[in-house]
């Protein structure tokens, strides 16, 4: 299961998390729906359970376009070195 890396810092303002890699050479701001999963991203909740997560919140968008959504966000993190596997 995804979780956020230990070595990213991040603190949500406004609804936006603001991520700093774990090198300090980079800034990500993410959107509402990003700040969502990104505090799901606990190492406890699947990809489907994200996408509960998100369809609780968003009933009018298809679970499929919800679960599209999600694995490329989390391909993104995974490329930025923002994410960890836990054996959980």
């Amino acid at each position: 299961m995804p979780k956020r890396s230990s070595r990213v810092t991040y603190e949500i303002v406004d609804d936006q998390a603001i991520l700093i890699d774990g090198e300090g050479r980079e800034l990500i701001t993410l959107n509402p729906v990003g700040t969502l999963v990104w505090v799901a991203l606990d190492g406890t909740v699947t990809e489907q359970g994200l996408v509960e997560i998100l369809a609780s919140r968003f009933p009018e968008v298809e679970r499929s376009r919800l679960a599209a959504d999600i694995d490329t966000f989390l391909s993104e993190l995974r490329e930025l070195d923002l994410l960890e596997e836990s054996d959980r």
